[in-house]
């Protein structure tokens, strides 16, 4: 909880410093869904995945530039399993919950394929940066850590719609990647976004 307040208020930060630059500035909330080796980890779609962002509009006003902080979170209630341990521990019957949390700091980068100041604007995003994760196996009486850094790039394609006011709605679908790193592993997942992003008028 403390990470997630202080990514909160290095958020609202961006957000108020994003104001006074003129600059598009991005608030959104992310439902994901385990693809890959990672179901192996955790099945159960990912509930919460929260994230700020600021992007600066070059001189091409369909290209933008900037920076985000993201977290998501994956729980799995896994019910009663018989797992090995690890090392020489033999194995236990109990009930499993895996879980994990990613925080992630990337640098990005947008296209418009329209006028930015169209209603309707088709865009695509990618972004690359460093994430720390903190996946945790508790059973029964045992828990497990796995932490570290890995290499966080993600995709991300999707349509903003400009509100009859200041400021527009974004819906879209984004793909993110971490590698396994140490005794991290591989995290991919998919996912459906709705955010709300400044809108600059020319």
């Amino acid at each position: 909880m403390k990470k997630f307040i202080a990514i909160l208020v290095a958020g609202l930060a961006f957000w108020s410093e994003s104001v006074n630059a003129q600059v598009v500035p991005e608030i959104h909330y992310q439902f994901s869904i385990p693809t890959g080796t990672f179901r192996n980890f955790v099945e159960k779609p990912g509930p919460l995945g929260v994230g700020f962002q600021v992007r600066k509009t070059l001189t091409n006003n369909r290209i933008s530039l900037g920076g985000g902080l993201t977290w998501f979170y994956f729980p799995d209630k896994k019910g009663k399993q018989t797992l090995e341990l690890p090392g020489d521990d033999g194995t236990y019957t109990g009930f499993v919950t895996n879980y994990t949390n990613i925080y992630g700091l990337q640098f990005l980068a947008q296209y418009e394929f329209k006028d930015p100041n169209e209603n309707l604007v088709p865009f695509v995003k990618t972004g690359l940066g460093l994430a720390y994760q903190n996946q945790r196996q508790d059973i029964g009486l045992f828990a497990f850590k796995y932490d570290g850094f890995q290499f966080m790039p993600h995709l991300e394609t999707g349509m903003r719609f400009r509100l009859p006011r200041q400021g527009a709605l974004n819906l879209s679908l984004t793909y993110h990647y971490l590698p396994g790193a140490g005794d991290v592993n591989a995290t991919s997942f998919a996912g459906l976004r709705i955010g709300y992003s400044g809108f600059r008028i020319r």
